[in-house]
């Protein structure tokens, strides 16, 4: 039983669409750069080495943005069907704090302590 109030619920969704939405402009952007659709890979050797680390840097942080998308869409879809406040692991209420802290959060807690 999910004892969320609507409003809490409504909050929560719109929170997870606003971080999903900026999380979505950052990929694209991450894409537009890697692509070099706006400047080549420099001729000169180290201006091209800078640049190619860097590429593994936005590899990276596009990688931590479509990882948190996905635990935004799976916490959409248990905002679906009812689940957003409830623990995964112990069927426990997630704590409000822990839900405003981490909006996508799936364990209470103590169960997060041991996932």
């Amino acid at each position: 039983m999910n004892t969320i109030s609507d409003d809490a619920l409504r909050s929560a969704r719109e929170r997870l669409l606003a971080r999903g939405a900026e999380l979505r402009e950052r990929v694209r952007r991450i894409e537009s750069d890697l692509r070099r659709s706006a400047a080549p890979l420099p001729r000169d050797a180290p201006d091209a080495a800078i640049v190619l680390e860097n590429d593994e840097i936005l590899q990276a942080i596009d990688e931590t943005a479509r990882r948190e998308l996905h635990l935004i869409d799976h916490a959409l879809e248990r905002l679906d069907v009812g689940t957003f406040a409830i623990c995964e692991m112990c069927g426990e209420p997630i704590e409000a704090e822990r839900r405003h802290i981490v909006p996508y959060a799936t364990y209470c807690r103590e169960c997060a302590k041991d996932a």
